[in-house]
């Protein structure tokens, strides 16, 4: 659930920001700081003792692939890092 509305927050504000004509620095930003918080809760609720694929979500036969999403040790790092680095890159551009 959380890794699936990692991948889908920022396609809807792309959505939203290509519909909206002003303020779009404002609500990527927003949206950026929101895909962080859930970064965060992730980050939190992640148990550090266990060596397995954590927030597994399976689809199979999605039009004609299968989707595996999971998160292990060293990505959970990666996932922080760019969430933490979209809202510092929206704030400098």
């Amino acid at each position: 659930m959380y890794l699936c509305s990692l991948i889908l927050i920022p396609l809807v504000g792309v959505a939203i920001v290509s519909s909206v004509k002003t303020w779009f620095k404002e609500i990527s930003l927003s949206i950026a700081i929101f895909n962080l918080i859930i970064s965060l809760i992730i980050f939190i609720m992640f148990n550090n003792s266990d060596n397995q694929f954590q927030f597994v979500l399976e689809q199979y036969n999605v039009s004609t692939y299968d989707l595996y999403l999971g998160i292990d040790g060293i990505s959970l790092y990666f996932v922080l890092l760019t969430t933490i680095i979209i809202p510092i890159s929206v704030l400098s551009n």
